[in-house]
């Protein structure tokens, strides 16, 4: 762990999505905690059906590119982790939960992430392998923050919790 390791509080309120990371790779002991969060994820019916592909091959982050709408920037990554999953299977709470465990494990271990939807399954399939009846609809990008990783244009305050929360019944 870092050396001033945060609170989960801490870290879930001061985890960014980051673009840009430095060419340096993961070390294995930070990768092992991450996958561990990862695995350590509740699992609908405990199925457990998802398994993670981290990829650090460059030919593979390229091709995956060309998976995601908005993915031009993903194969800049040291590494990309993606969720696979049986189609017949596929439960994206539970994808949703692995990512985000693994996102603050990384996160407290000074390692930027982003999450990426891949919408084109035959180009995700076809890049990683994937037999014909699994699908990837996402991945997570990690690697070292560089010193001066510009604020995304989208940043913008979060919504108040009066404007989000209701309580009991809508109105």
């Amino acid at each position: 762990m870092t050396a001033e390791s945060m609170t989960p509080y801490e870290a879930i309120v001061s985890k960014r999505d980051l673009r840009m990371y430095t060419a340096e790779p993961i070390a294995d002991e930070s990768m092992a905690r991450i996958l561990q969060a990862g695995r350590m994820a509740g699992s609908a019916k405990n199925v457990e059906a998802n398994r993670l592909i981290v990829i650090t091959d460059q030919a593979v982050q390229d091709a995956l590119v060309k998976a995601g709408d908005f993915a031009s920037w993903i194969g800049s990554s040291a590494t990309i982790i993606g969720f696979a999953s049986p189609a017949s299977e596929l439960r994206l709470f539970d994808v949703g939960r692995q990512a985000q465990n693994m996102m603050i494990a990384a996160h407290d271990e000074g390692i930027g992430t982003c999450p990426v939807t891949l919408g084109h399954a035959d180009v995700t399939r076809a890049a990683v392998g994937l037999p014909n009846d699994w699908v990837m609809p996402m991945v997570i990008t990690l690697g070292y923050p560089v010193e001066d990783h510009p604020d995304s244009p989208l940043k913008r305050q979060r919504v108040s919790l009066d404007e989000l929360v209701r309580h009991d019944r809508w109105s």
